[in-house]
């Protein structure tokens, strides 16, 4: 993925395919590995929005003792991760709509 400002961050198909406009994006891209440009995030909000994607799919996923994250952890780390400025936030919420995520959307 290549941000506004040329910021480029490897991601994993999993917490990729998290956006829609993503996901369309590499069903149409050439090869796997192209890089997919997101001219509307900057490589600040991208990175956050990929942090938040990234505990999304590994919140879902099993630990060693066959147990997945409780709904109070998830909430308690969402809680954390929307306590930021009143601007961050606002370019979150724009890429997020950009990038159509919609669990990051209805935080």
């Amino acid at each position: 993925l290549k941000s506004l400002d040329d910021e480029t961050f490897e991601v994993d198909p999993e917490v990729a395919n998290m956006s829609e406009t993503i996901k369309n994006l590499i069903e149409d891209a050439a090869t796997e590995n192209d890089v997919i440009p997101l001219p509307n995030v900057t490589g600040k909000d991208l990175s956050k929005v990929i942090d938040y994607c990234k505990f999304k799919v590994n919140a879902k996923k099993t630990n060693g003792d066959g147990a997945t994250m409780s709904e109070e952890e998830v909430k308690a780390w969402e809680n954390d991760f929307v306590k930021v400025d009143q601007g961050t936030l606002f370019q979150l919420i724009l890429a997020a709509n950009y990038l159509n995520i919609k669990e990051l959307l209805d935080l």
